[in-house]
């Protein structure tokens, strides 16, 4: 069966092909009495349910797949992340004897709504307040950040996307952890541009951006992208760096949104010390 399955797959487009050309025929010899209206809408019903298998067909085949996926970046956040925990050692300190206590969860959603073209993206997730999201929680990418929640309902949330002219994320230099602002400049969806890293910092083409981990927001070393090329800005004594996403915005679907467990605690001893 999956044999005949992939067969269809493979030929889908001659077969309805000559599909349609059979249909044709048999409409052009036949003493069929019908109008032309119900003919075209007979044809158009077949089609229609040509292209629903098809789809159909496909969603089979890949489901398989996407869920693996997903089972895979699961396992890599839960359970290899050290990004994701901190080390929580008692005062008769035994290495063997280390506890772990996390810092962040991570909670899987669908991205169902998502724009890239305009100067201020938003994106819409598949679970809201009655699973736990808030405001102001991020939301990641397996290879990237996707924005930050601004919005909730019972059952949706909107994100804002890093593909917006109003966000801004800290980063870094993943080799040197050099430290500055990544901001989109409205352009390309694949690049954004990673702004303050002084003049004297060594970089190379290449070299990887990551989350720095001085916000509430997300964890450290969270991919972003690569260095792609560079400028100074002789005014600020700065590098213009223009980062290559990591993450193609125009094809993204699974998705995570981080609940940093001591946000609280962090927000209110800032308070104090400031």
């Amino acid at each position: 069966m999956r044999d005949l399955f992939c067969f269809i797959l493979k030929w889908r487009f001659l077969i309805l092909f000559f599909l349609l050309e059979s249909i044709s025929i048999f409409f052009s010899f036949s003493n069929f009495n019908s109008d032309s209206k119900l003919i075209c809408n007979g044809s158009n019903f077949i089609v229609g349910n040509i292209y629903k298998t098809i789809y159909e067909l496909q969603n089979y085949f890949f489901l398989k797949k996407e869920n693996e996926n997903l089972l895979n970046e699961n396992s890599r956040l839960h359970n290899e992340s050290v990004f994701s925990k901190i080390i929580k050692t008692p005062d008769n300190f035994i290495k063997r004897n280390i506890e772990y206590l996390q810092e962040y969860t991570f909670t899987p959603v669908k991205i169902i709504g998502n724009s890239i073209h305009k100067q201020e993206n938003y994106m819409i997730i598949n679970k809201g307040s009655l699973d736990g999201i808030k405001a102001d929680m991020g939301l990641i990418l397996s290879n990237g950040i996707a924005g930050i929640i601004i919005k909730t309902t019972p059952h949706f949330s909107t994100a804002i996307s890093l593909l917006n002219l109003r966000v801004k994320i800290n980063a870094r230099i993943k080799k040197n952890k050099n430290f500055g602002t990544i901001i989109w400049n409205g352009i390309s969806y694949r690049y954004v541009i990673l702004h303050d890293i002084p003049k004297y910092c060594n970089i190379n083409i290449g070299d990887i951006i990551e989350t720095d981990g001085k916000s509430e927001t997300f964890p450290e070393g969270i991919p972003i992208g690569i260095i792609k090329s560079y400028k100074l800005d002789n005014e600020h004594a700065s590098f213009i760096i223009k980062v290559r996403l990591f993450s193609d915005f125009s094809n993204i679907g699974n998705a995570y949104v981080v609940t940093n467990i001591f946000k609280k605690e962090f927000v209110d001893i800032n308070k104090v010390e400031n």
